[in-house]
């Protein structure tokens, strides 16, 4: 497999403003992106006092949805820790299911491994991968980057595999650091731990993915808060080089991993959020259920914020568009995550072709 010349990863979770927002984008926008794609924990029914759906019924339906909802195209594909040791009603391992029948489907999954996970997650992986003959993803955490033996852990994974250098795609996975600023140092300490790893230019791909936004702390009406992580990532590029540069990924407009609240006493707000050049444009108000039309003003806002791109960008901004000129209805709140998702992506993908000269 051909070294990866895609220059964005948004990492998502697969759930519907997700995959709906992966699906709606225009195929030029597809063309340039390669999603991380997370398979999400079993949902906790606070009302039952149990999993709302067993391993079984969480993952059945993702390869079908999968190939109607990203048709074919490459994706690298992990699974939430929590389904690593859970089966199939047949008996067939979770994971050895999803990529299985991925295959079957004629999809090309890159699947996607950790330093830190079971001798049994890697040999189900490994199969996987050479059936696929996909390769392999490497994620690698902050704190597993920053162990002074780093790179022998990792090529330790590489041998695991039996692959070469260029059959791994390698992730670095920064999370949610506590503090980006100063940028310049924080990208001279990344780069200097990521020319660290054993045979850094042989690897298929790299990959530095990060996030800052905390929606929870933006108080009506809203506010503009910046993207660190794309900040960085330009001061990673300073130092590195234009040649030397690694992939751009993000969580989008979402924290990594997964919150358990009870519903029922949660009243989520009404809000967009709009990706702009180094800054989230966020309009929020009140309890969306009950209140709808308030998405009216925060889109008519949005359209006045001097950032929007105009109704043909992408999906989310013609949703927007539609919304303030009241000529469609408020959606619900899968709706306007699906547009903050279609918009940033979008976005973003103009932003790194404008960047490396793409």
């Amino acid at each position: 497999m051909d070294k990866l010349s895609i220059q964005y990863v948004p990492v998502l979770k697969w759930r519907m403003a997700e995959y709906q927002a992966l699906h709606r984008l225009y195929d030029l926008v597809k063309d340039r992106i390669i999603p991380l794609v997370n398979i999400p924990p079993i949902e906790y029914d606070f009302e039952e006092r149990r999993l709302k759906k067993t391993a079984h019924e969480q993952v059945e339906p993702f390869p079908e949805k999968f190939k109607s909802k990203w048709g074919g195209r490459k994706a690298f594909v992990d699974i939430d820790e929590s389904l690593h040791d859970e089966f199939m009603d047949n008996g067939d391992s979770v994971v050895n299911y999803v990529f299985d029948e991925l295959h079957i489907r004629a999809q090309e999954p890159i699947p996607v491994t950790g330093i830190s996970r079971s001798k049994n997650y890697q040999a189900v992986i490994k199969a996987a991968h050479k059936k696929l003959k996909s390769g392999l993803a490497l994620r690698v955490r902050v704190e597993e980057l920053m162990h002074p033996d780093a790179s022998n852990h990792i090529a330790g994974i590489i041998k695991t595999h039996r692959l070469n250098y260029d059959e791994i795609d390698l992730i670095i996975d920064l999370g949610v650091p506590q503090s980006f600023e100063p940028y310049g140092v924080f990208a001279k300490a990344l780069a200097k731990r990521i020319k660290s790893i054993a045979s850094l230019d042989s690897f298929r791909s790299l990959i530095v993915v990060a996030t800052s936004i905390n929606i929870s702390d933006v108080k009506p009406p809203g506010d503009v808060i910046q993207r660190h992580e794309w900040s960085l990532y330009k001061a990673l590029v300073d130092e590195l080089g234009e040649d030397n540069a690694p992939m751009y990924g993000d969580y989008c407009i979402e924290l990594p991993g997964y919150s358990s609240l009870d519903m029922r006493f949660i009243k989520p707000a009404g809000k967009v959020v709009y990706a702009t050049e180094d800054s989230w444009f966020i309009r929020k108000g009140g309890a969306f259920r009950g209140n709808e039309h308030q998405m009216i003003r925060h889109c008519k806002d949005v359209i006045a914020s001097g950032f929007y791109k105009g109704a043909e960008y992408s999906w989310g901004d013609e949703t927007i568009y539609n919304t303030a000129n009241e000529s469609k209805g408020c959606g619900n709140m899968t709706t306007w995550k699906q547009v903050g998702f279609s918009h940033h992506i979008t976005f973003v993908t103009e932003q790194l072709s404008i960047l490396h000269g793409s």
